[in-house]
């Protein structure tokens, strides 16, 4: 989905709802696929990855707990 806010981002939302509220989840992308989709090119050699939670259409509150990102090839 596009970024309201920029053409340089695009959002993939990995889980919504309240299904798994208080679950630790793991989740496993695989990035380079995600990019190609999103943007329709190869990514470049660097990029940026950002996670984030969004509640502000709801006004509701989330907050989220990060305990490892792992990146590989």
């Amino acid at each position: 989905m596009a970024s309201p806010y920029t053409d340089r981002a695009q959002l993939i939302a990995l889980e919504r709802g309240s299904t798994r509220v208080g679950e630790w989840v793991e989740e496993s992308v695989d990035i380079i696929e995600d990019y190609k989709k999103a943007f329709g090119i190869e990514p470049p050699l660097m990029a940026s990855i950002a996670i984030m939670n969004d509640s502000d259409n709801t006004g509701e509150n989330s907050v989220s707990y990060i305990s490892n990102i792992e990146v590989c090839k």
